[in-house]
């Protein structure tokens, strides 16, 4: 078990559920952000917050394909707690949420995302 692993704790997957790519992330919301990691399944995204997240509150997010209306790029906001600072990931559901995350690599990550949709 290397440090990521201990820093950012598991979470079950469904039966059968493969991961296929993961990425370090943080969670942005509206004064603040959450550090840990994104995963992309064969059914979902996920995000898995670490340690010192999930004690001061934040908890696994995940959200099935299906309900994902929108996957793309959120503009800067230039705030320097949230992510802000950077252009992030957006996430829209048909529950009308917005969800943000900074990620390395957004291009890919949202190229990723959408090839797994389209493959779902």
């Amino acid at each position: 078990m290397g440090f990521t692993d201990w820093w950012i704790p598991g979470a079950e997957l469904e039966a059968g559920e493969v991961v296929s790519a993961t990425w370090l992330a943080n969670h942005s919301s509206a004064n603040s952000s959450a550090g840990g990691k994104l995963e992309l399944t064969d059914r979902r995204l996920r995000f898995r917050p670490s340690r010192v997240d999930r004690a001061l509150g934040s908890r696994v997010w995940s959200v099935p394909f299906a309900a994902l209306t929108e996957v793309g790029r959120a503009p800067r906001t230039w705030h320097p707690f949230n992510g802000g600072l950077r252009t992030r990931l957006r996430l829209a559901t048909t529950d009308g949420a917005v969800h943000l995350f900074v990620v390395n690599g957004l291009a890919r990550v949202i190229a990723a995302i959408d090839d797994a949709r389209a493959a779902a």
